[in-house]
């Protein structure tokens, strides 16, 4: 009898999280993968607008939202029927293509991992260079921020990562709600904000920035194969991309609507002045150095 009411149990259980739209698994999952994608891509958001303007730039961002969110949905179905074998992208891009198929795959996820550091170095000795004026050259910063988060790099899975990523993630949708009040503030009452000048080059540098924001195909054949019921992969993709790009589409009107094309390529320097940090912002203000530094 006991042995019958436990079976039934878990019968219910199983079909309760299969009825269910989202469980606290696909939760985590979706968890990680917003924390994986949401990085300093955003910080450029308001800057395509900038560039592009706002039809050029929305048709951008509208392609590259179709266009990320198709592709990872295929990819997380095309896993759900590759062999067991299958568990990394290398691995994908071998079986679907043979030889050629992992070269260019892990190719494409080298020039991932090396680009996007060198981004985030870039940008954080900046910063570093904004919140501690005349102490080290941006080189020093550099320098010692690629030795920080060697440790980090060290980390084997995502789940082992989940904390680090979380906390780089909540910094830059921290970082992207301080800039953009700061903005709303201190150019509050102004004229109607300047259109830009539009060119190929802008419209095409527009792409690069959304390039940099989207980057979740790497880390899906990991979720998925950590995930107890794999085929709600596809739902937990499509939701968490499409929760993104709401999140970066409010963050590039909110910033556009305050400074049109007056606004820099990320939208922190845009606050502060990298030259003379302690000065006028690059658009006139002086902003609060609390709200700078935090």
């Amino acid at each position: 009898m006991m042995a019958r009411m436990s079976t039934s149990q878990a019968q219910g259980a199983s079909g309760n999280s299969k009825s269910a739209f989202f469980t606290m698994e696909d939760a985590k999952a979706s968890f990680n993968l917003f924390c994986c994608v949401c990085g300093i891509g955003s910080l450029a958001m308001p800057s395509n607008y900038a560039r592009a303007g706002p039809l050029y730039a929305s048709i951008a961002l509208g392609f590259m939202i179709f266009a990320n969110t198709y592709a990872t949905l295929k990819l997380s179905k095309v896993m759900l029927v590759a062999p067991s074998s299958v568990k990394t992208y290398g691995d994908l891009g071998e079986w679907a293509l043979g030889k050629w198929g992992r070269f260019f795959t892990v190719v494409s996820q080298m020039g991932v991992c090396l680009l996007v550091p060198i981004a985030f170095l870039v940008l954080g000795s900046t910063l570093l260079d904004v919140l501690f004026p005349d102490s080290f050259s941006q080189v020093f910063w550099i320098i010692f921020m690629a030795v920080m988060v060697v440790p980090v790099c060290l980390i084997p899975t995502l789940k082992e990562s989940a904390g680090m990523a979380f906390a780089g993630c909540m910094g830059t949708v921290i970082a992207d709600i301080i800039a953009v009040s700061v903005l709303q503030y201190n150019m509050r009452g102004h004229p109607s904000i300047p259109s830009p000048d539009v060119s190929l080059h802008q419209v095409l540098t527009c792409f690069g920035n959304l390039a940099l924001a989207y980057g979740a195909a790497i880390v899906v054949p990991d979720l998925q194969r950590e995930h107890s019921q794999p085929q709600r992969m596809p739902r937990v993709v499509v939701v968490t991309i499409l929760v993104i790009s709401v999140f970066f589409i409010a963050v590039a009107l909110a910033g556009y609507t305050a400074g049109g094309c007056q606004l820099s390529g990320n939208i922190l320097y845009s606050i502060v002045s990298t030259s003379n940090p302690l000065g006028l912002a690059p658009l006139g203000f002086s902003a609060d150095r609390g709200a700078v530094v935090m």
